[in-house]
């Protein structure tokens, strides 16, 4: 079966793509994020109720009767932090085990023992020193944004079990003498990686754990506010350099945008002149990563992932990317969009790059120009959490229907970027499987 390209762009990238994915790295990032995909579409619909339905600052929180039983409450919160802690905030040690025990299969080295050896050191790299609690881990390295380390370092491990240890010729043998031999031909490799984790616990737990995406965009906001023209085209490039390293955070995995908004300096101003004015027209600071970036850049997560979701129901025939979309729409919406990240995958995913990157920019920028020309308020007022991306500046406008109409034109904007590299996604899937069935790759 041949495939047909549409243009040498097109062919290009898709044999580029092809090329990329029968590499070793790559398969086993494929295969470990596939692996942890249940869990953090399960993890996803637990994060609405956390922090979408019950959250005290959460979209529907206003929305959902109040539970006057403390309790009750109490008992509710407590179940969803633990099934979310347990899914999602739990992807990156089940990452470092897919990665470590990948990896050591390859090289035919004993996988069960290299996946329990990244998860001991995935564990105690996170350990946090406190004397306050016994057991306490950094939340961030084991959830979503630690995932591409833990699949670094669980390769690492699995190549490290190559370096130190011997092929297992009675690997599947599951007989008492035999697991004791397979411990003692794995044991140098484990010592040596619990060593190597332990010495990056002490250097993570002796430095400071620094915020980038707030501090970066604090230091755009400490800047003094200016109606020159030029100062603010200068403004408006910043943040389309702060859009593109976003973007490739959240296609790397080390950051995601729900939750993550934070009044800045120029924030606070916009705020202030609208409460003192009763209106976001003419607000003093038009951007800033609320009025631009969580305004018009996160529909859906990092990404405008919620256009990607729309391409592929409109124009996918493939059925795995059809279930996928159908089931992470709904965490989607609330801008949670780890489902569709480990499901399609996303991540590290180099034909979805392109527009990862390139839809959220282009967002922006329309943005900016909307308000520049004054087509549209910029969003000055807080926002709660998981409002759905289409509203995002509606209700940061307190209801301005440009900025809805605006909003509108974003998703649309957003899903036509992504339906023709949807498309060449199915073509390398295509291909890929056929390669695999005639043994090519």
């Amino acid at each position: 079966m041949k495939v047909q390209f549409s243009n040498k762009f097109e062919e290009k990238l898709v044999l580029g793509t092809l090329r990329v994915q029968k590499l070793l790295i790559y398969r086993i990032i494929q295969r470990t994020l596939l692996l942890i995909f249940p869990f953090a579409l399960f993890g996803s619909f637990i994060k609405i109720i956390q922090t979408v339905v019950i959250g005290k600052e959460g979209f529907l929180t206003d929305i959902f009767p109040a539970l006057n039983n403390d309790l009750i409450y109490r008992e509710i919160d407590n179940i969803t932090n633990s099934l979310y802690s347990l899914s999602l905030g739990w992807v990156s040690v089940i990452a470092i085990f897919g990665a470590a025990k990948y990896t050591a299969k390859y090289y035919h080295r004993d996988d069960q023992l290299a996946g329990l050896t990244g998860i001991s050191a995935l564990l105690i790299v996170d350990y946090s020193y406190s004397k306050l609690q016994l057991m306490s881990f950094h939340p961030d390295i084991l959830g979503m944004k630690g995932i591409l380390f833990a699949i670094v370092l669980g390769m690492f491990i699995g190549w490290l079990f190559k370096k130190t240890s011997r092929p297992d010729p009675n690997l599947k043998s599951e007989s008492s003498s035999n697991v004791l031999e397979r411990a003692f031909i794995s044991l140098k490799p484990i010592v040596f990686s619990l060593i190597i984790a332990v010495i990056f616990s002490i250097l993570i737990n002796v430095t400071y754990y620094s915020e980038a995406p707030g501090n970066f965009i604090n230091s755009l906001a400490a800047e003094s506010s200016s109606s020159n023209s030029w100062t603010q085209l200068g403004r408006t490039l910043l943040f389309s350099i702060y859009t593109l390293v976003m973007s490739f955070f959240g296609w790397s995995g080390t950051y995601s945008a729900l939750g993550v908004e934070k009044m800045d300096v120029l924030s606070t101003v916009n705020l202030n002149y609208a409460l003192e004015k009763h209106t976001a027209w003419n607000a003093p600071n038009p951007f800033t990563s609320s009025t631009l970036y969580h305004a018009f850049a996160t529909y859906g997560g990092t990404g405008s992932i919620l256009g990607l979701i729309i391409a592929i129901l409109i124009v996918s025939k493939d059925k795995d990317f059809q279930t996928v979309a159908r089931w992470a729409m709904i965490p989607s919406i609330f801008n949670i969009g780890s489902g569709v990240m480990t499901g399609i995958p996303i991540f590290f995913n180099v034909i979805f790059f392109i527009p990862f990157i390139l839809a959220p920019l282009a967002n922006v920028l329309m943005a900016a120009i909307a308000i520049v020309l004054h087509l549209m308020p910029p969003s000055v007022y807080p926002v709660p959490i998981g409002t759905p991306g289409p509203l995002i500046a509606f209700i940061g406008t307190n209801g301005s229907w440009q900025a809805l109409g605006f909003s509108i034109l974003a998703i649309i904007i957003a899903t036509y970027i992504y339906i023709p590299f949807v498309k060449m996604a199915a073509k390398v899937k295509l291909m890929d499987n056929l390669g695999l069935e005639e043994g090519v790759i």
